[in-house]
């Protein structure tokens, strides 16, 4: 195995190991690259800024990331992976009742930010998120929102996705006490977040109509 060594502690040498300097430097370039998109967007920030901001090459940050399409399917990963989880935990918890609504809206606003610079940049498709199955956890979503199969429930549980989804992400111009903030910290607060969850949770209590009527 290679190593490094590192000064930092009391003069002396630490060992560490190539692959962590690397994991430590990938991390660097995704945390570069996710407020870049947030404070410019997708379609306006370049590899050349995101090399830029972090002092490196574009030929460095390729070593670690083959295009800025790679980056963007990094950057929204953490709110993939907690998805993930959160369905976990509704798969083994059962129906989703006030307390899983309301962890739903507060996984959405920690990510919100990033999640509005996508949904508001024309060159961030449906597709290019789709391709690589980022979008396949927000099906799952609905169908848990839904609490069953039947289309009139499907119906509902994407309703109530779509409540959290426009309260938690929608556009924070609506929000002038906030409007001077950075783009990076405009988060709900916790009455809103109460808001959203019970508005949702309104929706998912509406009698499913007679799909015949």
């Amino acid at each position: 195995m290679w190593y490094v060594p590192n000064r930092h502690e009391g003069g002396g040498h630490v060992a560490r190991t190539v692959g962590s300097v690397a994991d430590e430097t990938r991390q660097r370039i995704i945390d570069a690259a996710t407020m870049l998109f947030i404070e410019r967007g997708y379609t306006g920030t370049s590899v050349r800024d995101i090399a830029e901001r972090l002092g490196m090459t574009k030929g460095s940050l390729y070593y670690h990331f083959e295009s800025k399409e790679d980056l963007l399917h990094a950057a929204v990963s953490p709110l993939l992976d907690g998805v993930a989880k959160f369905l976990c935990v509704v798969h083994d918890a059962g129906p989703m009742g006030a307390e899983r609504v309301r962890e739903l809206v507060d996984l959405l606003d920690a990510h919100a930010p990033m999640v509005r610079s996508l949904s508001t940049d024309p060159a961030v498709t449906r597709t290019k998120l789709e391709d690589r199955g980022a979008l396949a956890h927000f099906d799952e979503l609905e169908r848990a929102l839904s609490g069953s199969t039947d289309e009139a429930a499907l119906l509902r549980g994407r309703c109530a996705l779509g409540v959290i989804y426009v309260g938690v992400i929608g556009p924070p111009q609506a929000d002038r006490r906030r409007a001077e903030e950075p783009a990076a910290n405009l988060h709900l607060t916790e009455a809103e977040k109460n808001f959203v969850a019970s508005a949702a949770l309104a929706v998912l209590t509406v009698p499913i109509p007679n799909s015949g009527t």
